[in-house]
């Protein structure tokens, strides 16, 4: 394990729960954090401070990589030089080149195999809708809401792309089975804070795409809804008990997304290591992971242009 975050622990807690994985060593370059993450995944699991030093392991059979956006490119390229299965958290890359070179990198690799953490795949909500689609017809629009719980701190256009919408772009594409042609990104803020964004997208199948984000002050919040040629799908939310008390209905959202794709999570844990055993990625490839930074890379500039861009492919 490479990073031990949040996101890191969410992957030790899995991994750790899979018959036959063994999460043997974890790297953080704050140490405490390192030594955290080893004793989450047992008294036995070695730390380090050193993150390259777990991606080159020849030892090790495969790595996640769950470190600052930034480093993801250079540790999975490493990794996978190294002969190691790769599951890298989204973003692939912070940048359309160095997604490139990730991609380039595991062409090269002898048998390398690279899967993006971009677990909306896994999540029954989502999958439903697909499911749905299927007997709807052609897709006409896609509809996906984003509302992430954010109080404390302030964060730039390209990473609230890359870091949120991201997931989104990425829906998009599995919805439809279609690559985004054009984007026009809106974005209102108060200060520096980005507050909403406005993303409309065409696709090459000539449907088209909305996806708003909100930086929420209630919870965290995930909408999906499919207009195709025969009828409607709606997402369900994730059900929780609606508790009538004091005069009042409430029902619990939660404020954080691993409590929302809490089942998305595990899923991911064991398709990803079955998949590791099988020499197959079962999931969002280093392809997709490239495809939506180039959908990404298009909205910044729209955002900042205030136009409607192509996507360049490359």
């Amino acid at each position: 394990m490479i990073g031990a975050g949040g996101m890191g622990r969410e992957h030790i807690t899995n991994l750790s729960g899979l018959d036959g994985v063994e999460v043997v060593v974890v790297a953080d370059v704050v140490p405490a954090g390192a030594e955290a993450g080893a004793a989450l995944a047992g008294a036995s699991v070695r730390s380090t401070t050193d993150p390259m030093s777990v991606a080159t392991d020849t030892e090790l059979d495969a790595v996640v990589i769950a470190s600052p956006d930034e480093t993801h490119a250079e540790l999975a390229i490493a990794a996978m030089e190294a002969g190691l299965a790769v599951l890298c958290e989204k973003p692939l890359a912070v940048t359309v080149a160095d997604a490139e070179q990730v991609v380039a990198a595991e062409a090269a690799a002898s048998g390398a195999l690279l899967h993006v953490g971009l677990m909306r795949v896994y999540d029954s909500a989502h999958m439903q809708v697909v499911d749905a689609m299927a007997e709807l017809g052609p897709l006409h629009h896609l509809r996906l809401v984003h509302r992430n719980t954010n109080h404390q701190w302030t964060r730039s256009l390209e990473t609230v792309f890359s870091q949120s919408l991201i997931h989104d772009i990425h829906s998009a594409r599995w919805f439809s089975g279609s690559e985004f042609a054009s984007v026009v990104a809106q974005v209102v803020r108060t200060g520096e804070r980005i507050n909403y964004v406005n993303l409309l997208g065409e696709l090459t199948s000539g449907a088209t795409v909305s996806i708003e984000f909100a930086e929420a002050t209630y919870g965290y919040d995930v909408e999906v809804e499919a207009t195709c040629e025969h009828g409607m799908a709606i997402a369900a939310q994730p059900a929780q008990p609606i508790v009538r008390r004091g005069g009042q209905a409430h029902r619990h959202i939660g404020d954080d997304w691993f409590g929302r794709f809490t089942d998305a999570y595990r899923t991911e844990a064991a398709e990803w290591t079955a998949g590791v055993r099988a020499g197959e990625v079962r999931g969002p490839t280093a392809t997709d992971g490239l495809a939506a930074q180039h959908v990404v890379a298009a909205a910044i500039t729209s955002a900042q242009t205030g136009t409607r861009v192509p996507v360049n492919w490359g």
